[in-house]
């Protein structure tokens, strides 16, 4: 029988408006920002702001 695992709490999936994920990038990349610390008031990992900042950046 497999294991399931059943997430609650901070650790469950959240959607994100685009508005939403604009705001975050220009709290963490303006000219007082930090991406680390952004992160952590959002309760979310650096690396999702990152992954967002390649989304939106336009094509080179």
């Amino acid at each position: 029988m497999a294991k399931v695992e059943i997430l609650t709490g901070a650790e469950r999936q959240r959607r994100w408006s685009a508005e939403q994920k604009l705001s975050i990038l220009q709290e963490a990349f303006g000219p007082d920002g930090s991406v680390s610390v952004v992160a952590r008031r959002h309760d979310m990992l650096p690396q999702q702001i990152y992954a967002w900042r390649k989304k939106f950046s336009p094509p080179k």
